[in-house]
This record gives structure tokens, C-alpha cells and sequence, in this order.
């Protein structure tokens, strides 16, 4: 099996959470089991920093985001069995800290899109795309839109929700302005008026999870869902809690 894991950290290459440790574990351990397996995350400051050595070059493209047309490099790191692959953006990634900025919500949409503009430069169509957290929960939005256009028709999506108090939450502009989606993603994307990436993902995914059984059944709740009980309920029957 094809596995793409789409992720906004990784270790060893850069961590703030759980979220790395999983990312660089779990790839590893699908690939001993005979999948082909990439990992596709940024090219942040610090990966350059501390691998430079060890990166290389495989092409270059331009990625369309909405109105906008950015440069798109891609470099690749060998290692366990797993080619991880970093989209390069230095307007977008060149930065001390990973996340927390003004347009975290420009930069991680063009990383969402600019995954499948690399996919077609290396020529690898997956079987499964798994995205992680709000980060990258736009990649299985845009996988749904590819879709309905006749592309990745067989690719299916996973995404997981490794902390649900993070939601990825903007205006509802930035729908067509920029994420250059249509007008028919807005219900599936909004939620108490705004855009909700991780509602995005979770309508458009075709199966999601957690990182415990036990935190699968607790977001299905008021208290711990934050806001998206409803929508988990909802689409509860795709669900799993994976430890």
C-alpha cells in the first residue's frame, strides 16, 4: 500500500508536541510492515539549520493559491525506510518558530495545496493521505475537491485529531479568497460563522481518529468536543480511537 502522511512537524527533524513523536514513528513502522511510505511536512529554518547535509534537491514548480502563484521547492531526507519529503517557501517557512504567526493560515494553505503539486512532480499517487491536526487538515479538503474534478478519485483520507482545542478558525473570505474554494465548501467548512478547518476535515475525510479510544469518546461531549461534539457525533460512525 501507497501511504502519504502529510504533517506540519516531525521528528527528528522539528517538534513542539505529540503530535512529532507520532509523525516519526509511526511512518517507520507502516514501512517495515512492506508499505511504501512519505512523510511531506515544511522546510522549516531549523530543518535547514540541522540538515542541510543531508537534504536534497528533487525539483521545483509553482503552486496556485486562490490569486496567488508561489514558488514551490521540494528537498528530500532518506531515513528508516521513509522518504520525507519538505516543501520549500522561504517567505512562508523561513522562520524562527513553526507556528503562531499573523498568517499561519496563508502559510499552512499553500503547504496543503503544494502537497499535491509535489505528488505530481514525483510522480506518486497514494492509496491513503493521512493529514494531522489543523494544520494540514486542508489537504483532505482539497483531496475532496480534487475528487469531485475526476483527480485522486481512488485515494482515500484519514486525519487525525491529535489536540481538538485547536480548530484552525478564520473568517469565511478566506474560503474563495484563500483557499480558493467554492461557494459549496462553505457549509461544509463553517461553523458558529466562521471557516473550521477541523470540521473541514472531518466532513470531508473518509475516516478519522484520535490518538486513544478514550479521547475518541470523550470529544464526542460537550465539555471535551469544544464546539464540534456535534459534528463528531455526526460522523461518529467513521470514527476510531487509536493508542
Amino acid at each position: 500500500m501507497k501511504i502519504l502522511f502529510a504533517v506540519s512537524e516531525c521528528m527528528p527533524f522539528c517538534a513542539t508536541g505529540g503530535l512529532a513523536e507520532v509523525a516519526g514513528s509511526l511512518p517507520a513502522a507502516l514501512a517495515k510492515k512492506k508499505n511504501t511510505v512519505k512523510v511531506i511536512m515544511p522546510l522549516y529554518k531549523r530543518v535547514i539549520d540541522n540538515y542541510s547535509k543531508e537534504l536534497e534537491f528533487v525539483g521545483k514548480t509553482n503552486t496556485a493559491l486562490s490569486w496567488r502563484n508561489q514558488y514551490c521547492g521540494l528537498f528530500r531526507i532518506k531515513k528508516d525506510g521513509v522518504e520525507y519529503y519538505f516543501i520549500d517557501n522561504k517567505y512562508y517557512f523561513d522562520r524562527d518558530s513553526l507556528y503562531s504567526y499573523y498568517d499561519d493560515g496563508e502559510r499552512f494553505a499553500f503547504f496543503s495545496k503544494a502537497v499535491f503539486d509535489c505528488l505530481e512532480m514525483i510522480k506518486f499517487y497514494p492509496d491513503i493521505i493521512h493529514a494531522n491536526d489543523h494544520q494540514t487538515a486542508l489537504v483532505n479538503i482539497y483531496l475532496d475537491s480534487f475528487k469531485r474534478q475526476g483527480r485522486f478519485l481512488s485515494t482515500k483520507s484519514v486525519f487525525t485529531i491529535h489536540n481538538i482545542e485547536y480548530q484552525g478558525q478564520y473568517d469565511n473570505y478566506v474560503l474563495g479568497d484563500l483557499f480558493g474554494l467554492g461557494w459549496e465548501y462553505r457549509e461544509i467548512l463553517e461553523n458558529n460563522k466562521c471557516v473550521n478547518l477541523l470540521k473541514g476535515a472531518i466532513v470531508t475525510s473518509d475516516a478519522f481518529t484520535t490518538v486513544s479510544p478514550r479521547y475518541a469518546k470523550e470529544i464526542t461531549t460537550g465539555r471535551y468536543g469544544k464546539g464540534l461534539e456535534y459534528i463528531i457525533n455526526t460522523n461518529r460512525f467513521k470514527l476510531t480511537g487509536i493508542l
